[in-house]
């Protein structure tokens, strides 16, 4: 009796020991007590799954805004061509409601013609990653990293099937993102989206993955879109679409215009095969089979006895190509293309379009009821081409300090020869802008044609030997303060430009 006793008192002791010791550690330790409170539940189960990821939009946000880049793309033309070149394949599909994510851009009569995009750095010695719609017939390009420096770049390669484009800029130790598995994306998955919406640049967006495999222009080879309702406008093209882990799945491309929350995005793993081979080659080039395939549906199995069947029908062999080398006829059903499982034609496209051509494929194929396997040497598709690499117009090349502009002594003739203006006789002396380079950083510091030069780096400048006895003493590299004047106001204004520096 007395030992069941004491056994109670005991018992009843530890417990309320360790009752004390849980109280005080959920006030001590709060965190370390709902984790061993809720280690061994399905909730804890899940809350130790997601911790495998970050656990918050702002961490995923804050690891890889650095890496995320504006692109401005400078055209020299001063008329709408450019724009019309960027909705080419809007206009072959003659659909009003989808659009490519164009940039934003500003087309003053009188001033170069300006777009811009967003990238971001997948390489620490300055590779980037944007759309071709978005550097398509610039000129020059610049990119802005998110610190706030701005840098030449040079496309390494384009490839317009995919709206791909690999610009280049001299940089090192730069942050990057890495590009994920778009194949392991599921529907209903968060993504986020980081970009440059209407130049609010570093605009952060989420959502969730709504589709996969979409298609928008109708155009059978290439499309393999991300549908997502992260909120996505122009100026996010080229940005990246990031899961919870911090990767890029997809690259945002295009936007519905009649509708809100539906937009697209380059598949990652295709980004992947496309930049292999800008980077190596600067273009894209791609297997040909030589077969018309159309989709296996219940009539055609009925109707040619396939019973449930799988792969594509061969409705045309083209003469004189891989398939026909092979041996391939129409009516052949493909099974598998190399030794993946053809499902539809989609599928087995961008089977033999993801394949280097020249090499040698294996095509399983059903024919009679009977199985084949024969061997086939792919073609290389005709229409890719080597991408054209952006260089600034040999007319607007500079001296080698690359000013930017000319002038000459201010003179009530050379105003007359420039019309830029009455003489008034208000602004005397100095030397006045005769030509301008619309592309150059000058030219986007605002300096026109019809600007007189009153001061250059503090020093007063009574003509052109004044100015270019100061410029001769600049490098590569100087600051240029200029103290300008309109040629018949007294207003005044300071410009500063860096010497050498292109944009």
């Amino acid at each position: 009796m007395k030992r069941g006793l004491l056994f109670a008192l005991l018992s009843a002791s530890l417990v309320t020991v360790f009752a004390v010791a849980l109280v005080a550690a959920a006030f001590v330790r709060p965190r370390v007590f709902r984790g061993l409170l809720f280690a061994q539940s399905p909730l804890g189960r899940g809350l130790a799954h997601r911790s495998a990821y970050p656990s918050a939009n702002a961490e995923v946000v804050a690891q890889a805004n650095p890496a995320v880049v504006t692109v401005i793309a400078t055209r020299a033309e001063r008329h709408n061509a450019a724009l019309q070149g960027l909705q080419e394949r809007l206009h072959e599909s003659d659909d009003p409601t989808i659009e490519p994510l164009t940039p934003q851009a500003h087309v003053p009569e009188a001033r170069p013609q300006r777009g811009s995009g967003t990238g971001f750095i997948i390489d620490p010695d300055g590779l980037i990653v944007t759309n071709e719609h978005v550097i398509k017939e610039a000129d020059r390009i610049k990119v802005k990293l998110a610190d706030g420096r701005e840098r030449r770049a040079v496309v390494q390669g384009a490839d317009h099937a995919t709206d791909i484009a690999l610009l280049k800029i001299e940089a090192s130790d730069l942050p990057v993102l890495p590009l994920g598995d778009s194949d392991a994306v599921r529907v209903g998955d968060p993504v986020i989206a980081i970009g440059n919406p209407l130049d609010y640049e570093h605009s952060v967006t989420s959502g969730i993955v709504s589709a996969k495999g979409r298609k928008v222009y109708n155009d059978p080879p290439f499309e393999n879109f991300i549908q997502t309702d992260a909120a996505i406008n122009r100026g996010n093209s080229g940005g990246p679409l990031l899961n919870l882990a911090g990767e890029v799945v997809g690259v945002n491309t295009i936007i519905r215009v009649d509708g809100r929350g539906i937009s697209f995005a380059v598949p990652s793993n295709v980004v992947k095969q496309v930049i292999a081979q800008l980077r190596a080659q600067g273009y894209v080039v791609r297997g040909k089979l030589g077969v018309a395939p159309q989709n296996l549906t219940p009539e055609f199995c009925d109707g040619l006895g396939l019973g449930g069947l799988r792969g594509v029908l061969v409705a045309a062999v083209n003469p004189d190509t891989a398939a026909a080398r092979a041996g391939i006829q129409p009516y052949d059903v493909i099974t598998h293309f190399d030794g993946q499982t053809v499902s539809n034609s989609d599928e087995f496209f961008n089977l033999v379009a993801g394949t280097p051509p020249q090499r040698e494929v294996e095509i399983e194929l059903v024919r009679g009821g009977q199985t084949l396997r024969l061997r086939a040497r792919l073609d290389q598709r005709e229409e890719e081409g080597r991408a054209r690499q952006s260089e600034p117009p040999a007319s607007l090349e500079r001296s080698s300090l690359h000013l930017g502009f000319s002038v000459r002594d201010n003179t009530p003739e050379a105003q007359h020869a420039l019309r830029v203006g009455t003489w008034t006789g208000q602004v005397t002396g100095g030397v006045i802008i005769s030509e301008i380079d619309p592309l150059s950083a000058a030219a986007d510091a605002g300096l026109a044609v019809g600007h007189v030069i009153l001061e250059a780096n503090r020093q007063e400048i009574h003509d052109l030997q004044d100015f270019q006895r100061i410029v001769e003493r600049l490098h590569d590299g100087s600051a240029l303060v200029l103290r300008i004047s309109s040629p018949h106001q007294k207003d005044y204004a300071l410009v500063a430009i860096r010497v050498g520096e292109e944009k």
